[in-house]
């Protein structure tokens, strides 16, 4: 049972990055390889606002929100907009060097201790055998409702067909009135959200680290392409599959022996090398086709 909760708490903030990561890859083909370190700045400056200058927490995280959009529309303009236009790869080169800068700037500002936004002990609730804290619960419940209602947004409503106009037929849809440019800047906003609500959700569970960024990014694509390109619904759903496989890894035996808990994060990257060469597009992706 404790297994299955430590799941779904850490199911729930991978989920919340895999889903900010499946909408500039898996909807605009966009390669964020700094989204692990927007998260962390999220984070960061939310724990700022609440230990150093003393605000209440739902101030400090709309602040840390308003910082991660800034700091996303910023990103968007110097690190992606013009090097996609030449070629769809580079951003992969430009967001590894945003990803360097951040680390570079978090270790200046916040230095290289574990930070924790809430620093006062957790309430703690017993279900059966396994021990949940309420701001955990409170936490779950906010991420799962939060995800369902972009998950609507994007599936359900107009704006969920422009973007999906845009993405399938970017010339037509311009055509039709739609601004792409606004639409893909939005988006790549509207993930930078998404980690920084990651990153606020592990200052509050666990502590913060600078060295979390690369660890965060690579748990997101792993999910991202386990659930199939463009498959919103797919990546969020393999963000929780990902982090049940990870804790079972290290949470029961194998043949008589614990696996230590270091090599927990190897399961993103096993799971990303097995479905590459099982199912290439991906669980809810549609097939690859060459010419």
């Amino acid at each position: 049972m404790q297994l299955l909760l430590n799941a779904l708490i850490a199911g729930s903030f991978a989920a919340l990055l895999a889903s900010g990561l499946a909408l500039v890859y898996g909807v605009m083909g966009v390669f964020n390889l700094a989204l692990g370190q927007m998260a962390l700045i999220g984070g960061y400056v939310c724990w700022w606002c609440v230990a150093v200058a003393g605000l209440p927490l739902p101030v400090a995280i709309v602040c840390s929100l308003v910082v991660s959009l800034i700091l996303a529309w910023i990103s968007f303009d110097l690190f992606v907009q013009p090097f996609q236009r030449r070629h769809r790869f580079l951003p992969i080169v430009t967001t590894i060097a945003l990803s360097m800068l951040l680390d570079g700037l978090i270790l200046i500002v916040f230095h290289e201790e574990p930070r924790s936004i809430l620093a006062s002990g957790q309430r703690l609730l017993h279900i059966g055998d396994a021990i949940l804290s309420v701001e955990q619960l409170v936490l779950i419940c906010v991420t799962i409702l939060f995800l369902s209602v972009l998950v609507w947004v994007l599936t359900s409503t107009p704006f969920g067909r422009k973007v999906r106009a845009t993405v399938q037929h970017p010339e037509a849809a311009t055509s039709l009135g739609m601004n792409g440019p606004l639409l893909r800047r939005s988006l790549f906003i509207l993930s930078a959200l998404c980690a920084a609500c990651g990153g606020i959700y592990v200052g509050i569970d666990q502590n913060l680290s600078p060295t979390l960024g690369m660890h965060l990014t690579v748990k997101a694509y792993a999910a991202v392409i386990a659930g199939g390109r463009g498959s919103l619904k797919g990546a969020i759903l393999f963000a929780f599959i990902i982090a049940l496989l990870e804790q079972l890894a290290i949470g029961l035996p194998w043949f008589g022996v614990y696996i230590p808990a270091g090599y927990q994060g190897t399961v993103a990257l096993l799971v990303i090398v097995i479905l590459l060469l099982w199912k290439p597009e991906g669980v809810f992706g549609s097939r690859l086709r060459s010419s």
